[in-house]
């Protein structure tokens, strides 16, 4: 079997990714770039091409993963009602990316249309699923129009290929299609992840590290004031303590449990403290705010952000203006802004501070999953 071989810098990225697409559902196999490593195509619904790709990856029974076009197709997988919280962060934040999804099927394909191929793309009832960020894999994948699975485009047991160069060394003869656009992006294969109602648990590290995989994954709650030293802090010390409370966990692992609680500013300037009023009146409601540093509300907060919890309607509408989305914005206590105590005393703070967290006890109960 001859090989061919094309290049997206001779023939373009549309007219690559459709030939690729073509090849895919006439039961070709098809090699091709994604931004981690060059993969192998093909249509999970060929019976021939699905044998063919298991004989020459040495894998006759375990699935591969599935590569979607577009990141929303994985609820033709797995609903979104059944997919756990944490995995649909990742889904919105993290794809398009190289991050494999490990999902729970629950018996069955979300698509009734999908119910034949339940066998071949599940094991013990889990499916992976990838949506890769490179424009040649997602035109291909979603010109498609059918389920497409692919491996990495090596032989079992050596390493996975970043160049067109290295798929051709080791699979000429082998594949039916390469597709040469270059050396990927990472080099690094994807970071694999498993998702289930008890949070997110990396399988592999790969592009993404660990720790940004529980950012993404995790619900960003963001507290604004003005100068990020009297309500924001209290605010974020307080939603600590009671989300820590309410999953029965210690402060340290909301990361893990699916939450980043931070706070910011407005007007702030970087690595002031706490003012003592505040720290004082947090730990009466057992807060621990010691530790604060203030920062200022930047443009990747708010993107972070899965919502904005805002002291005044100022504040709201400042950050509306920064281009954050109306419904991720949101005053913290609807009912009545919670006025800055700066330059008053105790009592002034302490009933700040109450007000705060009479606001958070609602907001966990009605407004936050």
């Amino acid at each position: 079997m001859t090989t061919i071989l094309i290049n997206t810098a001779d023939v373009g990225v549309e007219a690559a990714a459709m030939r690729g697409a073509a090849a895919v559902r006439d039961g070709k196999l098809v090699a091709f770039a994604t931004e981690t490593v060059y993969g192998i195509a093909v249509c999970a619904d060929d019976d021939a091409a699905l044998e063919r790709l298991r004989t020459l990856k040495d894998r006759p029974t375990r699935p591969f993963s599935v590569h979607l076009g577009r990141a929303a197709d994985a609820y033709r997988y797995v609903s979104r009602a059944d997919t756990p919280p944490q995995a649909r962060r990742l889904i919105e934040k993290a794809w398009p990316g190289p991050i494999t999804i490990v999902l729970k099927a629950n018996g069955h394909l979300a698509d009734p249309a999908l119910k034949p191929l339940y066998g071949r793309l599940c094991h013990d009832d889990c499916i992976g699923l990838r949506c890769p960020d490179e424009p040649l894999a997602s035109a291909m994948l979603s010109a498609v129009e059918r389920t497409v699975v692919a491996p990495s485009a090596n032989l079992a047991g050596e390493p996975s290929p970043h160049t067109a160069k290295q798929v051709m060394a080791a699979l000429e003869g082998k594949v039916d299609l390469v597709i040469d656009s270059g050396p990927t992006r990472h080099r690094k294969d994807s970071t694999i992840v498993r998702a289930d109602d008890d949070g997110i648990h990396v399988l592999r590290a790969g592009a993404i590290d660990e720790k940004s995989v529980h950012r993404l994954a995790a619900m960003t709650i963001v507290f604004v004031c003005t100068g990020n030293t009297c309500r924001s802090p209290m605010a974020e010390g307080i939603a600590k303590k009671l989300l820590a409370e309410k999953l029965s966990c210690q402060e340290d692992d909301l990361n893990h449990r699916g939450y980043e609680v931070v706070s910011a500013g407005l007007f702030a300037s970087d690595g002031a403290r706490a003012t003592p009023e505040a720290v004082l009146a947090a730990k009466r409601l057992g807060a621990d705010i010691e530790k604060h540093r203030s920062q200022r509300l930047t443009g990747e907060l708010i993107r972070r952000a899965d919502v904005i919890f805002c002291m005044t309607r100022f504040h709201a509408q400042q950050i509306r203006e920064l281009g954050a989305d109306a419904q991720v914005v949101q005053l913290l206590d609807p009912k009545k802004e919670i006025a800055d105590p700066l330059g008053g005393a105790d009592p002034e703070y302490a009933a700040s501070a109450g007000q705060i967290a009479a606001a958070l006890r609602e907001a966990l109960d009605t407004r936050l999953p």
